[in-house]
């Protein structure tokens, strides 16, 4: 689903706002929230920054009702906020690929309600994305340039390389770069490995596992993987808090992930 911004205030009372765009605002002295449905790109970033970081609200709550994830760099980038300024997470539907590797994980508190669905299908460490870039840019040495596909990956299965960007993202990502501390005047493998060092970082600083977003891809997991029959994988609450994912709160005490409608499309991975 690709995002279109569109906006609209409307005052509702002295010290409430409603903001819609691709997201839903709700801003009060003692709550605000963020509701994102589609796609995390780079513009995600630069509108949602303002409101991650001024906000004064006792209670704060980033809300995803539906996302099939996006941009790797820009949901990294949101987490780091979400962390920073603790925002917690709700999940209403689906939350997959770069939405539930970085974004879900940063909440201080975070809700599922009960058909929620948390879809992973890789991340940085995706055994084959750095053995694309390394063939990319050692032919780009060797022959001075090559016709590059613009995704790297199986669609919907796996993480995927996007290695253009559309011409109305290009300033958005160079904030993203920026916040990140990402040149944009290095080789390809060099950006991976610099998202990779973040994530890990970042990991590192919640207490999760590195392995969240690649688990179900490795081992015991890694046929089932590469058949490319699934959109991904899902974990147990056991399995996520073994992970390091803690602080998960069930919306009226229970939890139904098998029934989304998109559980049918993915296979359950057990940690450890």
């Amino acid at each position: 689903m690709k995002a279109y911004f569109k906006i609209a205030l409307v005052l509702v009372a002295v010290t409430c706002v409603w903001l819609y765009f691709k997201w839903v605002q709700f801003r009060c002295e003692t709550t605000d929230t963020i509701t994102l449905t589609g796609d995390i790109t780079p513009k995600t970033f630069v509108v949602a920054r303002e409101y991650l970081v001024s906000s004064k609200a006792l209670n704060k709550t980033f809300i995803v009702t539906s996302s099939g994830g996006g941009d790797a760099e820009t949901a990294l980038a949101l987490g780091k906020l979400i962390h920073k300024y603790n925002w917690n997470v709700e999940v209403i539907d689906l939350c997959a690929s770069s939405c539930a590797n970085f974004i879900f994980p940063a909440g201080r508190v975070k809700y599922l309600n009960r058909s929620a669905l948390l879809l992973y299908h890789g991340g940085p460490h995706q055994s084959n994305l750095l053995e694309f870039v390394k063939n990319i840019d050692t032919t780009i040495a060797r022959k001075g340039s090559i016709v590059v596909p613009k995704e790297i990956g199986r669609k919907n299965m796996e993480g995927q390389l996007h290695i253009s960007i559309e011409k109305n993202e290009e300033s958005a990502a160079k904030e993203v770069h920026q916040f990140l501390g990402i040149s944009d005047h290095i080789i390809m493998s060099e950006q991976l490995q610099k998202l990779i060092s973040m994530s890990d970082e970042f990991y590192k600083e919640l207490g999760v596992n590195v392995l969240l977003p690649t688990y179900g891809q490795i081992g015991e997991y890694e046929s089932t993987y590469k058949s490319y029959k699934y959109d991904g994988f899902a974990y147990s609450l056991e399995s996520l808090r073994r992970l390091g994912i803690n602080n998960i709160q069930l919306r009226r005490g229970e939890w139904h992930p098998e029934l989304n409608p998109v559980y049918k499309d993915i296979y359950q991975v057990t940690y450890p």
